[in-house]
């Protein structure tokens, strides 16, 4: 048997760049002299010297190295290691936003700032409220989120709407629309993990701003800074709060107080809907993972979340969290909702159950008009479905 030196291996591997894994596959390469290894390894019909000659006509995988490197440690259905690798990544961005900085590279350091808030706040998701990482965690997301925007200019709005004799902090996202011109609006209504703080520079607002709508997302009860540093919980009658949402909307010079619609996304599913069973200045609703009754559809159905339910809602103990959770039903009031209604589930759901999403459904008797689609449900986030709905509330609004 003969083999490849260390300096005829590296003439076979240097031209290929990346694809090294595939000598590795093929273990009898390294019996073959180079020419050889390159005919075997790198045929490509109808290109000069076969594939080794175009190596980029190949699929690669495009991977964040941050995210590889956590699929890589992550131990699966671990908290623990969920949270000590993501705040892992946390730190490295943070470093790497710092050094770019002292350099003098503002954009850099900002968007390194923006990627440790977004890994803080992976970090933080199933924490509980006793373990002290969890503030620790959510100040220190704060902290580079609100560095960031020290750095560059924000794509949005701070605003503060009044509700309870308490203030609820957001984001309003304009429209890309003439300076003066009165747009329509769409008002997010997040889930129980709901953090305005995200990581990403425009949240969730781009593709509402390209359709020539305003985007807005609150940390409301029972979410964010709010459940965390204001001790604001959920309830379920939640047409109180959109209620206070849409009095500061129409305050807008810039919001068209007659195009307001309502997104709800996870146990928004629920939130949302009912809101729109008495605040009827709400024009369009869409859901993502519809929802009737949320003691049936979440709270038992995705045993996990019970704890972070009792938190947000204030409960003493998961007994009396279950029977508060009975209240968050549509139960009688589905067919008050009036305005269109798009209910997005995903028929393979593990979180929330679909047929939660059918009955309201079925019971929203009353809408202007009523749809459902499939694929839109927790771990369905598809590019399609995700565009499909903005879509959806563009024609609704009248910016289609």
């Amino acid at each position: 048997m003969t083999t490849i030196d260390r300096r005829n291996l590296f003439k076979i591997t240097a031209a290929s760049v990346s694809l090294a894994p595939l000598i590795v596959q093929d273990a009898l390469s390294q019996t073959l002299n180079p020419e050889e290894a390159e005919r075997l390894l790198y045929p490509a019909k109808g290109l000069p010297g076969g594939g080794q000659m175009e190596v980029r006509m190949i699929t690669e995988r495009d991977v964040d190295p941050d995210i590889e490197e956590l699929t890589r440690n992550v131990k699966p259905f671990n908290p623990e290691s969920w949270h000590i690798e993501h705040a892992h990544a946390a730190e490295k961005n943070e470093q790497r936003a710092e050094k770019m900085l002292g350099e003098g590279r503002k954009q850099t350091s900002a968007e390194y700032y923006l990627r440790a808030a977004g890994f803080w706040r992976s970090a933080i998701i199933y924490l509980p409220e006793a373990d002290p990482r969890m503030m620790s965690g959510y100040q220190r997301l704060k902290a580079n989120f609100d560095k960031a925007f020290t750095l560059i200019p924000a794509p949005f709005e701070r605003v503060e709407i009044p509700f309870d004799g308490k203030t609820l902090r957001g984001f309003f996202y304009a429209a890309r629309v003439a300076p003066g011109r009165k747009a329509p609006v769409v008002f997010n209504y997040g889930g129980a993990d709901g953090l305005l703080m995200n990581g990403r520079a425009d949240g969730s607002s781009g593709p509402y701003r390209a359709r020539g709508m305003s985007f807005l997302d609150v940390d409301g009860p029972g979410q964010g800074g709010a459940l965390r540093l204001d001790k604001i919980y959920a309830s379920p009658d939640t047409e109180r709060y959109a209620k206070a949402v849409v009095d500061y909307l129409v305050t807008r010079p810039d919001v068209d107080a007659e195009r307001i619609g309502i997104h709800g996304s996870s146990m928004g599913g629920y939130t949302a809907p009912r809101a729109c069973t008495v605040e009827k200045r709400f024009k369009a609703c869409a859901v993502w993972s519809g929802a009737f009754n949320l003691q049936k559809d979440i709270f038992d159905y995705y045993p996990p979340i019970q704890e972070r339910l009792r938190w947000l809602m204030g409960a003493k103990d998961l007994s009396d969290a279950r029977k508060m959770m009975g209240d968050f039903t549509l139960e009688g009031r589905a067919q008050k909702i009036e305005c269109p209604l798009l209910v997005g589930y995903s028929i393979d759901d593990r979180v929330m159950d679909p047929r939660g999403a059918l009955r309201l459904y079925k019971e929203a008797v009353n809408a202007k008009s009523s749809k459902m689609i499939d694929g839109v449900g927790h771990g369905r986030r598809t590019f399609e479905m995700r565009n499909y709905i903005v879509d959806w509330f563009a024609k609704e609004l009248g910016t289609a």
